[in-house]
């Protein structure tokens, strides 16, 4: 599917949106009694990644919720100088990206600087598996692209009701 925002044509589906939030408890019980998700599965990260010029370290706790053909990603920023850190920071709790799942993640608009990339989940040529692009001004959150065969095995443990591996 060819999803075209104004000057952003991606060819790839939507999967994940995602947001931030200070404290990732009080956010599953916020976003479970407003929107109604349930099932959250819990998934603490640790990577090498990058945002703008800063590189290291970047640790977070993550809640996933199957939400209709999508699901939502809630992440508390804990390490690392990311942009998920900033948003919190300057905007507050909220949404901050929409995931694109993409054949190729190396196809993208040029206009657009990645400005974020988890350097240590890769695609099979070694480039990075997710990146984001800097959508802000246009959109109002970043457009994170992820290689699908990721994607898709995140969205499947999201959806499935056993437990994380």
């Amino acid at each position: 599917m060819l999803i075209n925002t104004g000057s952003l044509p991606v060819d790839g589906s939507i999967y994940q949106i995602g947001v931030v939030v200070p404290d990732l408890e009080k956010g599953i019980d916020n976003y479970s009694r407003l929107l109604g998700l349930k099932n959250w599965k819990r998934l603490d990260t640790d990577y090498i990644g990058r945002y703008r010029d800063w590189e290291g370290r970047i640790a977070n706790h993550n809640a996933f919720a199957q939400w209709g053909a999508i699901h939502l990603e809630m992440i508390e920023p804990c390490v690392g100088e990311t942009n998920a850190m900033e948003w919190l920071r300057t905007k507050g709790t909220g949404m901050f990206h929409i995931g694109v799942a993409v054949d190729d993640v190396r196809i993208r608009p040029e206009d657009f600087e990645v400005v974020f990339e988890v350097k240590s989940q890769t695609q099979p040529d070694g480039s990075p598996a997710i990146i984001h692009l800097d959508t802000v001004n246009l959109l109002g959150y970043f457009i994170e692209l992820t290689y699908r065969p990721l994607a898709d095995a995140l969205s499947s443990k999201v959806a499935s009701s056993a437990p994380w591996d």
